[in-house]
């Protein structure tokens, strides 16, 4: 009997020490303003009534899970509980990520996945750029993500200026993607790619890897940090509301395939197929519109909805002017739902040629329809979620401002009364008189 209260109380013991290990959130207090300078920090503020939170929940317990070898403390910090360290640190919205390393904090925008919330944190803990030996590299590659290297060789000669410029924008980009400096023999096993004649940066995506040449690129008067800002993207990629800010950072036309997945991120066999074409121009045309274009598709498809202020067609294809917010759509034919490939073509190159007819715009007209209509969709996806919730968040300030009216106008009528029947009976007095 006492062996097996022991044994019990065992487990017990070894399954609450596995769930202290497994869950490596910490539960934050206004206690942190006091430690925050201690160590690496990775902090959600959230809400207790937020659903994005919710969703985020189980995501966050992975990222602590996958931060696991690291210094980076993970937690999390409830803000109707704790304000003054909402305010703090200026947190408006939930929920809000934060990368805290001493004084220096820098925000998480990109998408709420596990792997994209990991490598930032890791890319923030740590230098601008980093050193890489030619397996690591292979590695980098492997993986199919965007990153740049500055590739060295004490045979090939220096270029300081262009190492300083490297750094200094590997310093203001470290948020969005990684930047690595390693020996220019790594080069070699790449397909493909041109040797440089001195040390020079080089991109590594799609299969290959492409070199800043310093002299074309200046005489076109674009820079290092342009060209890296353009070319930190691949030839085609998924979009959505964490990245699409970024996209619109690059200057490119934005070539959107406006897509909706289902409610478990899936894609229809008619939506796949059209993602697939999109793509094939990408890869294949790459020659042609990698200077001008980004190409991707959207599974929410009111990014691209609020941009054309109407809903598009399911699947349809919408190309974006990210410095003029300018929106190009195809021509279709009379017997044609989906855009052809030879329609997303020829759309291209009157894009590229200024021919093609733009609509919408940052105009203060579009402003306001974009607004309005932002705020319809909006109230109908409320209503179309929840009705009673809808009706009590609209109808309470109506009900309220028709009380104030309704008060207001019926002093004015009492009033008014009050002073009419003392006139009627100041009157019968003096025919009485």
């Amino acid at each position: 009997m006492v062996i097996s209260r022991f044994y019990v109380t065992f487990l017990s013991i070894i399954f609450l020490i596995e769930i202290v290990l497994s869950n490596r959130v910490f539960e934050l207090s206004d206690r942190f303003l006091d430690v925050r300078s201690n160590g690496v920090w990775l902090v959600m503020f959230y809400a207790p009534w937020c659903g994005h939170c919710k969703n985020l929940e189980p995501i966050w317990n992975q990222v602590a899970q996958s931060l696991v070898d690291t210094e980076i403390r993970v937690g999390r910090i409830d803000c109707t509980r704790f304000t003054s360290v909402a305010h703090e640190f200026s947190v408006s919205g939930f929920p809000t990520i934060l990368f805290i390393k001493g004084h220096k904090t820098v925000e998480y925008r990109g998408d709420r996945e596990r792997s994209d919330i990991v490598d930032f944190a890791r890319r923030m803990d740590g230098p601008a750029v980093r050193y890489a030996t030619c397996t690591q590299f292979e590695g980098f590659r492997e993986l199919k993500k965007v990153f740049f290297v500055y590739l060295y060789d004490s045979k090939l000669p220096e270029n300081e200026q262009l190492k300083d410029n490297y750094t200094r924008v590997a310093e203001e980009f470290q948020t969005v993607v990684n930047f690595y400096t390693a020996p220019a023999s790594c080069l070699a096993t790449v397909p493909n790619a041109i040797m440089p004649k001195e040390q020079s940066a080089y991109v590594c995506k799609d299969g290959s890897c492409f070199q800043y040449n310093e002299e074309e690129f200046m005489s076109q008067n674009i820079s290092l940090r342009e060209w890296v800002n353009k070319e930190r993207f691949p030839a085609f990629m998924k979009m959505s509301i964490g990245n699409f800010h970024q996209l619109l950072k690059s200057g490119k036309y934005l070539v959107v395939a406006v897509l909706e997945e289902n409610q478990i991120g899936g894609l229809s066999l008619k939506m796949s197929e059209f993602r697939d074409v999109v793509e094939a121009i990408a890869v294949n045309n790459k020659n042609l519109y990698h200077d001008d274009f980004i190409f991707g598709w959207l599974g929410q498809p009111e990014i691209a909805n609020n941009i054309a202020i109407q809903t598009l067609p399911i699947p349809s294809l919408l190309i974006v002017n990210s410095t003029t917010y300018q929106y190009y759509l195809p021509k279709l034919e009379d017997d044609e739902k989906i855009p052809s490939p030879q329609s997303i073509l020829e759309l291209l190159d009157q894009v590229k040629n200024n021919s093609a007819e733009a609509f919408g715009g940052e105009t203060l007209l579009y402003r306001f329809h974009r607004l309005s209509y932002g705020l319809q969709t909006s109230l109908f996806g409320m209503w179309k979620g929840n009705p009673v919730l809808t009706t009590v968040l609209l109808g309470l300030p109506l009900g309220l401002f028709s009380i104030i009216c309704y008060t207001t106008c019926c002093t004015d009528i009492l009033e008014a009364t009050d002073d009419d029947d003392e006139s009627d009976i100041d009157e019968r007095h003096q025919k009485k008189e």
